[in-house]
């Protein structure tokens, strides 16, 4: 499994990158740019991530913002998103139902897990979304 995690905090990169290496090679990046940026060049690469990991607030390009680019980004080559397009988990201190209903409903993300993550929370939201039996 191909993994990118984008987290503007090194710890949280750090955490997680532990986390989610036994399940596939991570690629980390800082920014939500930095995170559609990579996640074009894999595409284009014929390598998609299967996994993306996108906090919500970080720099120049947040992960809503992230999140919205990639979707249309599949929508735009043609991919079917619930079936070929990439399983897009929000990694965030956000937990208000707003924050949520946004990345869901508006940004179409394939799971939602709130810091701190825990090893079984991460592992219960990969066995939701297919990865893992």
């Amino acid at each position: 499994m191909r993994i990118l995690i984008a987290d503007d905090d090194f710890n949280n990169r750090t955490v997680l990158q532990g986390m989610l290496t036994s399940y596939g090679d991570c690629d980390v990046v800082v920014t939500g740019k930095e995170a559609f940026e990579a996640f074009m060049m894999a595409h284009e690469e014929k390598q998609p991530y299967d996994l993306i990991c996108l906090d919500i607030m970080m720099p120049v390009m947040d992960g809503n913002e992230a999140l919205m680019s990639m979707r249309q980004y599949e929508e735009k080559i043609g991919l079917d998103i619930p079936t070929q397009g990439a399983k897009i988990m929000m990694t965030t201190a956000l937990d208000h139902p707003r924050d949520i209903i946004k990345a869901f409903y508006k940004g179409g993300c394939t799971a939602y897990l709130t810091k701190p993550i825990t090893k079984k929370a991460l592992v219960e939201q990969l066995k939701d979304i297919g990865f893992l039996i």
